[in-house]
């Protein structure tokens, strides 16, 4: 699929590869969410490490009014969670839901969930953040077929969606592996 305007066209799949403490990284992720004025977005988020008001006030401070839409998915064990009530569920507009990061069907259907409400006016952006931390739960075996399929719904519904993983993580073999579930793929430098 080709880029305009230095972005990339609805439906396409970014593997980013950059170090996963790096500015690259989050500077990458910034400029993959924010393709359309906050009223005409939708905003998906993917998470294992940062909470959902974390990530509310942070594009508050980058873009000031909130997307149309927010979802926030923080996948972590239930002892990571436990205690954390994020302001970001009393915003208006946004939705924040939790997985299990050892049950990637649980949360391939919350996911779904998400996509079933999707106001087609509006351009869906979705950052899964990361293929890294997935991996620490799940093999590449399944984590590609979970990828696979999310990539597919994702393109059906004209997403421009990126999903992150640092190279320095892995051996080469895996980030091979998981590849061609992506339209395209970016390395990061810092």
């Amino acid at each position: 699929m080709a880029a305009h305007d230095g972005g990339y066209e609805p439906g396409t799949n970014v593997l980013v590869l950059a170090d996963a403490l790096g500015d690259g990284k989050r500077d990458a992720c910034g400029d993959l969410l924010a393709v359309d004025a906050p009223e005409r977005l939708d905003v998906l988020r993917i998470t294992y490490s940062r909470d959902a008001d974390e990530l509310v006030s942070e594009w508050r401070r980058a873009y000031g009014d909130l997307p149309a839409r927010t979802g926030i998915v923080r996948v972590g064990d239930q002892a990571s969670l436990t205690g954390r009530d994020p302001d970001a569920a009393d915003v208006e507009g946004v939705a924040v839901t939790t997985a299990n990061p050892n049950d990637v069907t649980g949360l391939g259907m919350r996911l779904n969930n998400y996509l079933s409400d999707h106001d087609p006016d509006l351009q869906l952006v979705v950052c899964f953040d990361s293929l890294t931390q997935m991996l620490q739960f799940t093999d590449v075996q399944s984590a590609f077929k979970f990828v696979h399929m999310f990539t597919g719904q994702l393109r059906e519904v004209d997403a421009i969606a990126h999903f992150h993983m640092d190279p320095n993580a892995h051996d080469p073999q895996t980030v091979s592996r998981l590849k061609p579930a992506f339209d395209e793929g970016v390395q990061v430098d810092d």
